[in-house]
């Protein structure tokens, strides 16, 4: 009977261990592989839901900033002459040195165009004459000029007259000024 007893007792280890691998085989295994995939398309939803969030903070910092300036989209307008009016333009700067009394010459460039921007640049050399106030009077109403004028370079020379007399001055100045392109508001 005890042979009989240790061969059932045998077998039914067997019979357990084969069951158990069994159970392993088609449940556990394939279910840790299922939960793996899942687990793997969870962070990669999770890092895709991360990136819309980014965007949408992006976004909404970008929406801000335009709200923020837009007032000033309106001033830029104003203070920007539209392309090929640049009579207009040399018309107040001549008349700013008649003005204040100094001999001017001005020089054009070449103007300057970035495809897909809304402006182009247009670069110009003016080179005022007079005494010092003359001068001074002439840079501040330049300045006044309700378009927009980046002087980028000045440079300035003088030379005594007579004893007593105001000194004569000549001033260099390298500009620009930008315009508006029509075709691409």
């Amino acid at each position: 009977m005890r042979g009989l007893l240790k061969n059932r007792f045998m077998i039914s280890t067997i019979a357990f261990a084969l069951l158990l691998v069994a159970l392993a085989a088609l449940i556990i295994f394939p279910s840790y592989r299922e939960i793996k995939v899942i687990n793997q398309q969870v962070l990669e939803e999770r890092m895709r839901l991360e990136k819309l969030y980014t965007q949408g903070q992006l976004q909404k910092a970008v929406q801000q900033n335009y709200e923020s300036i837009k007032q000033e989209i309106g001033f830029l307008d104003e203070v920007m002459l539209a392309e090929r009016e640049e009579l207009a333009y040399i018309t107040a700067v001549e008349r700013v040195a008649e003005e204040a009394g100094v001999e001017l010459d001005l020089a054009i460039g070449d103007a300057k165009r970035v495809p897909d921007q809304r402006f182009s640049e247009l670069g110009f050399t003016l080179t005022a004459r007079g005494d010092w106030e003359q001068l001074v009077r002439f840079v501040g109403r330049l300045e006044s000029l309700p378009y927009y004028t980046n002087i980028s370079e000045m440079t300035t020379s003088a030379r005594e007259n007579e004893p007593g007399a105001s000194r004569h001055a000549a001033m260099t100045i390298g500009a620009a000024t930008y315009w508006r392109i029509p075709s691409i508001q």
